[in-house]
């Protein structure tokens, strides 16, 4: 299950990765550094079965730092939108 998940997860991410560098579009970075964090929490949990305790850990961290950079872009654009339609008023 988990494997499939990894399959699952990192086509979507490379296909996404792809679509915005050939079109040269930043648009979907945050969906993408999410989508990254899924991938590396599933392989987190795949070397965690494994019993490779460092690894895992390693990875839940990669995982933990991508969401939190997606999160942390996805509210700058819409504090920097607001903050635009904001001094337009004036």
């Amino acid at each position: 299950m988990l494997k499939v998940l990894q399959l699952i997860f990192s086509i979507i991410t490379v296909g996404l990765a792809l679509y915005m560098m050939l079109t040269h579009n930043d648009q979907f970075l945050s969906l993408l550094n999410i989508l990254l964090g899924l991938t590396m929490l599933v392989l987190g949990a795949i070397e965690w079965q494994k019993r490779k305790k460092t690894s895992a850990w390693l990875l839940f961290f990669v995982a933990l730092f991508s969401w939190f950079g997606g999160l942390y872009r996805m509210t700058i654009k819409k504090r920097l939108a607001f903050a635009k339609r904001f001094l337009m008023c004036f």
